[in-house]
C-alpha cells in the first residue's frame, strides 16, 4: 500500500490543458492519491462528503453536490501527445451513496498510461502541498514547476503559459495575469509547498514576452511550520517604501516590501523585484 498522500502523474498529464476550480482540482486529486504503485487496473476509490465541505468550505446539500458531479463530469483534459493531442474525461461515472454521505469513482481506463506503472518522466509530490492553495492557477504551477525542480528553472511565453492554464479573457491581460496569477501562485506556494518561485519577465521592447520560473527548494519542515512570512516583524520595513535604491541602472524606487524566512521581496515601482538577504537590505539604500 501506497501513502495516501503521494500522487504520481505521467508529464503528459501534469502539461495537460483544462479547467476546473480549486475545488474540482481537488476532488480530482483525492481521487488520485489512492491509486496504489502496484495497481495495473483502476480500482473504485470513495470520497467522503465531509472531505469536500472541508474543500468548498460550505455545507452541501444533494442539490448542490449532484450540481458539482455534473459540472465535473462535463469539463474535459487535453491532454498534448507526440503527433497531436487526446481529449479525455477524469472520471467514467461519479456515483453518490445517500446513506453513507459519499462519492464512489472511476477514473477513465484511457488515463492508465498517464497514472499506472509508471517508470520515467512522471512527477510525484505531496497531495498535503496542495490542500491548502486556494487558487486553482497556484495548484497548476505548482505541478507544472515540480515538474522541472530538478532542473532548477522554467520557461513559458505568457501566451503559452495563459493557454496551459486557461486562463479567461480578463488575465490575458499581463498585468492582470501577473497580479491574480503569478503573484498569488508566488505567495501560496512559498508558505505552503515544498518549492517556490522567483520569476524574471522577458521583454521584447517594452512587452513582457516570456517568464523565467527559477524554482527552489523550500523549508524541509513546511508540512509542520506554516506560514514562513514574517507577520509581526512585517511593520519595520514600511518606512523603506517610497524611497530609492542602488541598482546597476541607477536606482528604483521601492512601491512594496514582502519578509519571508530568509530574504525579503522588493517590488519596484517599474513592475519588477529582487529578493534580498533581509540583513544586507538597508546597506543597498541610498
Amino acid at each position: 500500500m501506497k501513502n495516501r498522500n503521494i500522487i504520481k502523474q505521467d508529464y503528459h498529464l501534469v502539461n495537460a490543458k483544462y479547467k476546473l476550480n480549486t475545488s474540482e482540482i481537488k476532488f480530482i486529486l483525492t481521487a488520485l492519491s489512492q491509486i496504489d504503485t502496484d495497481d495495473k487496473e483502476f480500482k473504485e476509490y470513495e470520497i467522503k462528503v465531509s472531505e469536500l465541505e472541508a474543500k468548498l468550505q460550505s455545507e452541501q446539500n444533494e442539490t448542490r453536490l449532484k450540481q458539482f458531479a455534473k459540472r465535473l463530469m462535463s469539463k474535459p483534459l487535453e491532454v498534448p501527445t507526440n503527433d497531436g493531442w487526446i481529449i479525455f474525461n477524469w472520471f467514467s461515472k461519479i456515483q453518490y451513496v445517500k446513506g453513507q454521505s459519499k462519492f464512489i469513482v472511476r477514473i477513465d481506463k484511457d488515463l492508465k498510461p498517464y497514472l499506472l506503472e509508471l517508470k520515467e518522466r512522471f512527477v510525484k509530490y505531496n497531495l498535503r502541498y496542495i490542500l491548502p492553495l486556494t487558487s486553482n492557477y497556484s495548484i497548476r504551477l505548482y505541478q507544472l514547476l515540480k515538474e522541472y525542480e530538478k532542473l532548477t528553472r522554467r520557461t513559458f511565453t505568457v501566451v503559452e503559459l495563459q493557454d496551459l492554464l486557461q486562463v479567461p479573457n480578463s488575465l490575458k491581460r499581463y498585468d492582470n495575469f501577473k497580479r491574480k496569477v503569478l503573484q498569488v501562485a508566488e505567495k501560496e506556494l512559498i508558505e505552503n509547498c515544498d518549492i517556490f518561485f522567483e520569476f524574471e519577465e522577458i521583454k521584447e521592447g517594452r512587452k513582457v514576452n516570456e517568464i523565467l520560473f527559477r524554482i527552489k527548494p523550500n523549508s524541509k519542515n513546511i508540512l509542520d511550520k506554516q506560514p514562513s512570512l514574517f507577520v509581526p516583524d512585517a511593520s519595520k520595513y514600511i518606512q523603506y517604501i517610497g524611497r530609492k535604491v542602488s541598482t546597476k541602472d541607477g536606482g528604483k524606487v521601492i512601491s512594496l516590501i514582502t519578509p519571508y524566512d530568509k530574504f525579503l521581496k522588493v517590488d519596484f515601482t517599474d513592475g519588477s523585484y529582487s529578493n534580498v538577504d533581509y540583513l544586507k537590505f538597508v546597506q543597498a539604500l541610498i
